[in-house]
C-alpha cells in the first residue's frame, strides 16, 4: 500500500492564499480591462451607439433564450 502524502495545515493556508492572491489579481487586471474599454469607447464619442449595439444585443439574446 502506496502511503499518501499529507498535507499541512500551513500547505493549505499557503495554497488558500496563493490562489486569493491571483484571484485579486485576475480582478483588478479585469477592473482595468473595463476602464481602459470605457475610456476608448468615450474618446470615440460613441457612448450611444455602443449602448444600441448592447441593447440589440441583449434583445437578440432574449429572443434566443425566453426563459432567463
Amino acid at each position: 500500500m502506496k502511503k499518501r502524502k499529507s498535507y499541512s495545515k500551513h500547505d493549505l493556508r499557503r495554497e488558500i492564499e496563493s490562489t486569493r492572491i491571483v484571484v485579486s489579481m485576475l480582478s483588478q487586471r479585469l477592473l482595468n480591462l473595463e476602464k481602459v474599454f470605457q475610456l476608448y469607447v468615450e474618446m470615440n464619442k460613441h457612448e450611444k451607439k455602443f449602448e444600441k449595439f448592447l441593447d440589440a444585443t441583449k434583445k437578440e439574446k432574449e429572443k434566443e433564450n425566453p426563459e432567463v
